[in-house]
């Protein structure tokens, strides 16, 4: 699972990087069954589900601390469209600190959420919590890419 140390730490950018690798050797004769199946196991403690605007919304109202900051995985593809992700709560804290994210008030998050209506909203777990809100883009997004292939994340 990944922890808020991760995101602050970079680590998360490596883990991203291997689960695309991962999913690349799923397509591999005889081991892709077992490389899937191994990418699902490590891909579920993320919990990552796939959010309307509303549920993003009323997630931010329950939260004490928010944060703004690129997708997570743009450094990844720097080609891709550039949409923004909102952090909550203990994560928002460290990426603040950090200077990976900066702090926006709850409207601002929501506002923030709103500017990319054609690219879907998934949350996910960190640090056993929901704490990440992406606008994702489904051409690079690892959750995506395993729905397209049938894997369950």
């Amino acid at each position: 699972m990944a922890t808020v140390e991760d995101y602050r730490s970079g680590r998360i950018l490596r883990l991203i990087r291997c689960a695309h690798g991962a999913l690349k050797a799923t397509a591999l004769p005889f081991v892709g069954p077992l490389i899937a199946e191994t990418l699902e196991r490590r891909m579920e403690p993320f919990a990552i589900l796939p959010i309307t605007r509303e549920e993003a919304f009323g997630l931010i109202e329950h939260c004490r601390c928010y944060a703004t900051g690129p997708r997570v995985c743009l450094p990844l593809y720097p080609d891709s469209p550039a949409t923004e992700a909102v952090f909550l709560d203990d994560l928002a804290g460290v990426l603040i600190r950090a200077g990976k994210a900066r702090r926006v008030t709850s409207g601002e998050a929501c506002r923030i959420l709103a500017r990319y209506p054609d690219n879907p909203l998934v949350l996910s777990r960190v640090s056993g919590r929901y704490m990440e809100i992406c606008r994702s883009e489904p051409s690079v997004c690892i959750y995506w890419k395993m729905r397209r292939r049938g894997l369950s994340v």
